[in-house]
């Protein structure tokens, strides 16, 4: 997550999301588990697909714990109507944490 900036609270939250998520302890998430909560984010199928390409996980065919932060960041940005670019996330906007997972 090198430059990723996170709050102490996106932090514990994300952990804990990631935790849930990797059901059998492998510091990874496959796509379609990781999918189960990213639709809870009300965001649509494109929104999610552009998400999983610019975090690296469609690319690597898993999200590790990076991949995860970094789409779950994204979520947050694209919920508040921020434009999906990785920039994004440290520009210096404040992104509230995720509505509705």
């Amino acid at each position: 997550m090198e430059g990723l900036k996170l709050s102490q609270q996106e932090q514990r939250n994300y952990g804990e999301l990631f935790q849930l998520c990797d059901v059998d302890g492998t510091g990874r998430i496959t796509g379609i588990k990781a999918s189960e909560l990213f639709l809870s984010s009300g965001l649509g199928q494109d929104a999610l697909l552009q998400i999983s390409e610019l975090c690296g996980a469609k690319r690597l065919g898993h999200f590790g714990r990076s991949q995860f932060y970094i789409a779950l960041k994204l979520i947050a940005a694209a919920q508040q109507g921020m434009p999906l670019k990785l920039d994004s996330l440290n520009s210096g906007e404040f992104i509230s944490l995720i509505k509705q997972l």
